[in-house]
């Protein structure tokens, strides 16, 4: 048999990879005859997996979509796209990485001829080259593909197809992974700042899908960031998805592992906000690192990864791109030789980590704001109800997140145990152990919810009693107000009065016999009696009604004397 990837063996392998683009095509022409089942919604995914072969041969820096000059890789730059793990109860994993898609596809004639469980991540964005070879090595549904890369803009109408039902999910299971970000610095920003450097962020995540999806970007195995949470001036947090899928292939099984973290050597891919607050922001990140140690007291020997790796400053160092290299310290790997639900158990080990430490982040966050808030009650400020509402919404998409990965975790495995039942015992106890930790932190979300919403409570409560002061200042400024009104109308009016009923008629004046002094002697007397009852009129009508409570009484004696 000719060695795979010689010359008689490319027309083989390159005519595998055709059938595996076309028989994509095959579905989606079936729309124009039977639009109900149709796969139409996978035309741009089609489309990209026969794009021309990535680039090669750049010259000069290659503009980022968020507008960072990124470096060229060298040449022989050491980027794997691919770790391959084949298991084996007797000799342990054994680590395969491939950087170069023209080696990997020679793997493409002996897949069959492999006779060991494999664990396989595939790491950061893709090409159509190296999709169309994993595709056509395992044979991959084509809707894998396409809900690892939903968040794409595939055309100019959304399809709406993703989530998908349960029963139609491929056996995929998709996890969301934070990652928290810090900056080098301590600095406030306020939140008009931060409102418009999301806006900025959102604007630049949406010029990176176009990118991936357009494919002006040829850099193979960067990582792809679907959000970017912007909390204050000190944090920043990405959240990436991680796709499994179990493949069965006959006597043995294959588990993919898509990761959107990928080898970067800076923080290019960072879609962060080129704002007044947040310029240059790119050179002042550091990674957050995820500790997930299973017991540091055991003498068991520490798995040693066989990958070399790029030469990465451990700033830089994102964790999740970490784990496919250097997976499996926590792993029982006799176990996981047998069982696909134990070889991706540090894969949920590591995701419930990640959103534990961005769980605790955010609640540190919130206490503080409630505290400032509570703090601030003189002076009470509405902008913290929209920081309280910024974080409620992501606690209550990742709650969401969790209760779907429970639901979904429960169908695969039942489907993975059917597949393979002599592992029921042991998939039934790791999923017990995955769900309690799922479970945790699904109750630690409410919490965090319930928080936001008591943090909302206390600020509008803050905000009422400034309201009811305020108004009460302003009763009582209407009320002197309206005093002074009172004064001046019982000044004038008996003047005038008065004034009406002689009509001017004094000698003085020219124009009748009356003395003016007799105007005079009536109104001064007149005013007094006035200003006595503006200014003592409470107490005139108090004296009034005792003097009238007094005069009844006695009448009331009177009467029953008589």
């Amino acid at each position: 048999m000719a060695v795979p990837g010689s010359d008689p063996d490319l027309p083989v392998i390159e005519s595998k990879l055709e059938e595996y683009t076309l028989s994509l095509q095959g579905k989606i022409r079936s729309f124009h005859t039977d639009p109900l089942h149709s796969a139409a919604y996978l035309a741009n995914l089609a489309h990209f997996l026969q794009k021309p072969q990535q680039r090669r041969g750049h010259s000069g820096p290659i503009l980022s979509p968020h507008g960072l000059n990124q470096s060229v890789p060298a040449v022989n730059e050491y980027k794997p796209f691919i770790y391959e793990y084949a298991l084996s109860a007797q000799h342990g994993p054994r680590l395969t990485a491939y950087d170069k898609a023209e080696q990997y596809k020679t793997t493409i004639l002996n897949a069959d001829d492999n006779e060991h469980n494999e664990l396989v991540f595939l790491t950061g964005r893709p090409s159509a080259e190296w999709l169309c070879a994993v595709g056509a090595r395992y044979e991959i549904d084509h809707r894998f593909f396409h809900q690892h890369l939903n968040f794409l803009p595939w055309g100019q109408k959304d399809w709406f197809t993703v989530p998908t039902l349960p029963s139609r999910a491929q056996n995929v299971i998709r996890l969301c992974v934070p990652s928290i970000l810090f900056m080098s610095e301590s600095r406030y920003v306020g939140l008009n700042g931060l409102k418009e450097a999301r806006r900025d962020s959102e604007r630049r995540l949406r010029g990176s899908f176009r990118d991936i999806q357009q494919s002006t970007v040829t850099e193979a195995g960067r990582s792809i960031v679907r959000r970017l949470s912007i909390h204050n001036g000190d944090i920043l947090a990405l959240e990436q998805e991680i796709s499994i899928c179990f493949v069965d292939r006959k006597d043995h099984w294959t588990v993919l592992v898509w990761t959107d973290s990928g080898q970067d050597a800076d923080f290019s891919f960072v879609p962060a906000p080129n704002t007044d607050h947040f310029a240059e922001v790119a050179g002042r990140l550091e990674f957050c690192p995820v500790f997930f140690e299973k017991d540091l007291l055991a003498n068991a020997p520490i798995y040693s990864s066989p990958c070399k790796h790029g030469n990465y400053g451990a700033r830089t160092k994102q964790p999740l791109s970490s784990l496919p290299g250097k997976y499996g310290y926590t792993l029982n790997w006799a176990q996981a030789a047998s069982n696909p639900l134990s070889a991706v158990q540090e894969v949920f080990t590591f995701h419930a980590a990640a959103e534990l430490q961005y769980l605790n982040m955010l609640e540190k966050l919130i206490n503080e704001q409630i505290s400032e808030s509570e703090s601030a009650q003189e002076d009470a400020d509405i902008g913290y109800i929209l920081h309280f509402d910024y974080a409620k919404s992501i606690l209550i998409r990742h709650h969401a997140h969790f209760q779907d990965i429970l639901e979904k975790l429960e169908i695969e495995v039942t489907r993975w145990n059917q597949s393979r039942p002599g592992n029921q015992a042991v998939s039934q106890e790791l999923l017990g152990t995955i769900k309690t930790d799922l479970l945790y932190l699904s109750t630690r979300l409410l919490s965090a919810i319930s928080l936001c919403e008591a943090g909302r409570s206390t600020v509008m409560s803050n905000v009422s009693i400034q309201e009811s002061k305020r108004s009460s200042r302003e009763a009582v400024l209407v009320t002197g107000l309206t005093k002074a009104t009172i004064r001046l109308t019982f000044i004038f009016l008996p003047l005038s009065f008065l004034t009406s009923v002689f009509g001017m008629n004094f000698r003085q004046l020219g124009q009748g016999t009356l003395s003016i002094w007799l105007w005079v002697s009536i109104a001064l007397p007149l005013l007094a009696v006035c200003i006595v009852m503006v200014e003592q009129g409470s107490y005139l009508r108090d004296l009034a009604g005792s003097w009238a409570r007094k005069i009844g009484n006695r009448i009331s004696r009177s009467n029953w004397s008589s």
